[in-house]
């Protein structure tokens, strides 16, 4: 039976890792209930896995992501609120009275309201780049509101939180992506703040703009390359010297004739350099967020340790009849007998033994041949170690190599042994499990030898 994609959204990501740090256990008609479906599908073992997990999330739900998700939603609405409220007030304390009319200082104007935004940004930059890459952290801001949505939703454990606001491994965090979207709703807010409070202000007062400055680096010629800079951004409409001229101060008889383009350029500015980033960057969290969750692939230990208990290692890439050939790469030089360990094969992991190669010995030429094998191997490789012998550095290498040589959706198993055709010990198959989780490998599964 041909499925579709198992859709996952943030609220079952919380509740899934909330369920699974509270109680990380199968219920045996459950994992019944889940084995049974896994044999009707017709779908990658990625697909079963998201498919699986999401069934044992049905008897699960803690009510813990609906909340999450409602608080963020709460609290972004409250930012947008509070920051549209402080762009209007930014927009009303600029205002001053000078020779008795109301006037704002055109240079106070951009640098508080334009050019600390872009401060904000650049400086935000700066930061996910440094806690991200270096210090491991998400930046002051996301860590505040962070704690506000953790303590307003409550229930939800610090180890939980975690690893939700983390990520794993190389996978980012549904749950970062959400609080990115919160703080941008802060800075759409602001913006669109500072444009009703132009409106309002130029509605009920009559405003002067001017940009006398005593300090010389701010005179007309630096305000006229600074507006026409802004004003490239939608094609033209910045200040030339006359207009310049005119607006030096209030006092001025002639600023009405360019009132209209000024005002324009106001407006404008306000949009294009102040909102759309931020709207923009909202966007871009918003797509991140449904990118990372349509790609969730539950290769974290914790994920692979109960995917193993649920499904009992029943793969779905499972092909019988003549294609169900699996190359045997004996690591280390075992020299098993193939024979012995093709009743194991067969009904334990329903592949054929077609060809067996030893790799990390000195005979290069059986390691080019197995290369060569192995790429035209319909269900993957099998790998034969000896349960004692786990040494992480070369075996990480040889499954990189394998990855290289077979490629990404080649299945790869560890099949670990004792002391010759027989069941390993249970503390060294432990290890190379967990070793094996380790990777995060979505096609790469370690299995015990069983008489």
């Amino acid at each position: 039976m041909t499925v579709g994609r198992t859709v996952w959204n943030l609220e079952d990501l919380v509740d899934f890792e909330v369920a699974l740090h509270d109680s990380p256990t199968v219920n045996a008609e459950v994992g019944r209930e889940v084995r049974d479906g896994l044999r009707g599908r017709d779908g990658s073992d990625l697909d079963s896995r998201r498919w699986g997990l999401k069934e044992w999330l049905r008897s699960r739900k803690t009510g813990s992501g609906k909340r999450v998700t409602t608080v963020t939603r709460m609290v972004g609405l409250l930012l947008l609120v509070m920051t549209f409220l402080l762009g209007v007030g930014v927009i009303r304390g600029m205002v001053t009275t000078v020779d008795g009319k109301s006037a704002i200082n055109i240079w106070v104007l951009l640098a508080g309201t334009i050019g600390i935004q872009w401060l904000i940004l650049l400086g935000g930059l700066a930061a996910f780049l440094l806690f991200r890459y270096w210090i491991g952290g998400m930046g002051w801001l996301k860590e505040i509101t962070s704690s506000v949505v953790r303590k307003l939703a409550g229930k939800v454990s610090p180890d939980a939180w975690d690893s939700l606001i983390q990520g794993k491994g190389k996978q980012p965090s549904a749950l970062g992506w959400r609080l990115t979207r919160v703080l941008q709703l802060g800075g759409v807010g602001f913006n669109l703040g500072l444009i009703a409070g132009l409106f309002g202000v130029l509605f009920f007062k009559e405003i002067n703009f001017y940009w006398e400055s005593s300090m010389s680096q701010f005179g007309g010629d630096a305000l006229g390359k600074v507006t026409r800079f802004m004003a490239a951004a939608w094609g033209g409409g910045g200040m030339n010297e006359a207009s310049v001229a005119e607006l030096r101060s209030p006092r001025g008889e002639g600023a009405g004739e360019i009132w209209g383009v000024f005002l324009k350029f106001l407006f404008m500015s306000f949009t294009v350099w102040g909102l759309l980033p931020r709207v923009l960057l909202w966007l871009f969290a918003v797509r991140q967020e449904r990118k990372t969750l349509a790609g969730l692939e539950f290769q974290d230990i914790a994920h692979r340790k109960l995917w193993r208990e649920m499904s009992r290692v029943e793969r779905s890439v499972v092909i019988e009849g003549p294609s169900d050939g699996v190359v045997l790469l004996d690591v280390g030089g075992l020299n098993l007998d193939t024979a012995e360990l093709r009743p194991f094969l067969l009904q334990t992991l329903r592949v054929n033994p077609e060809k067996s190669y030893s790799v990390g010995t000195l005979d290069a030429a059986e390691e080019r041949e197995a290369w060569a094998a192995m790429r035209n191997a319909p269900c993957g490789v099998v790998m034969l170690v000896e349960g004692w012998s786990l040494s992480p550095k070369q075996i990480t290498a040889l499954v990189a190599k394998l990855r290289r040589e077979a490629g990404e959706d080649t299945v790869l198993r560890i099949l670990v042994m004792g002391d010759g055709v027989a069941a390993p010990d249970d503390v060294e198959f432990k290890e190379w499990e967990k070793f094996t989780d380790g990777l995060r490998d979505p096609k790469l599964e370690c299995i015990a030898y069983q008489e």
